[in-house]
């Protein structure tokens, strides 16, 4: 590893150690069998991956974050916290589908980080390019921000009956005590679909 890779593998754990109280503060509490192993800078890779290096762990994962998110801190800032959202609940199988819900909180976390840091004009203009450039992650961020509108526990009720985000069914709102109109829980439930 080159010593910029190391600054920057540096710089995203310090991302990392400052934000995760938050994103659990949000989410819950990442699932107790999910083992984060550290992180990894690409220049092979467009957006950030999370991959099960050992078979014998299934919910062990590292990141592998593109070195292009260094060029933006916003998008820095929004990769990371969308992995740490992620990684709340992490998959353990290729088979495993990403839920509406569980790519929308992602987007949602990321939102609320750049919100915070960065102030309303610099969200609104990463809104409007989510929107233009990757609308159904937008449309799925949209349904968990309604969700929590609703409900700002909906997500942290969930997961303490279903922690892995992307196996929640329709019946399991009802279950955690969320009202919520069903058209809006049919598509949180839905196969997330780029």
């Amino acid at each position: 590893m080159s010593e910029i890779q190391q600054e920057q593998v540096l710089k995203l754990n310090k991302i990392r150690d400052a934000w995760l109280p938050a994103v659990e503060f949000l989410f819950g509490p990442a699932y107790e069998k999910a083992q984060f192993l550290g992180f990894e800078v690409s220049s092979d890779i467009a957006t950030p991956e999370m991959i099960a290096p050992v078979s014998e762990q299934p919910f062990a994962y590292k990141v592998k974050v593109p070195a292009r998110s260094f060029t933006n801190e916003v998008m820095l800032l929004a990769d990371v916290i969308q992995v740490l959202v992620k990684g709340l609940s992490p998959s353990h199988d290729k088979e495993d589908q990403a839920t509406a819900l569980s790519e929308g909180a992602a987007v949602y976390g990321a939102v609320t980080a750049i919100k915070q840091v960065f102030g309303e004009e610099t969200l609104d203009s990463y809104l409007n390019a989510l929107k233009d450039n990757g609308f159904a992650y937008y449309d799925a961020f949209s349904y968990v921000a309604v969700l929590l509108t609703e409900d700002p526990k909906a997500i942290k009720k969930i997961r303490e009956m279903k922690p892995l985000l992307y196996q929640v069914e329709k019946s399991d709102f009802a279950a955690a005590g969320i009202e919520i109109d069903r058209k809006i829980a049919d598509i949180l439930t839905y196969t997330f679909r780029e």
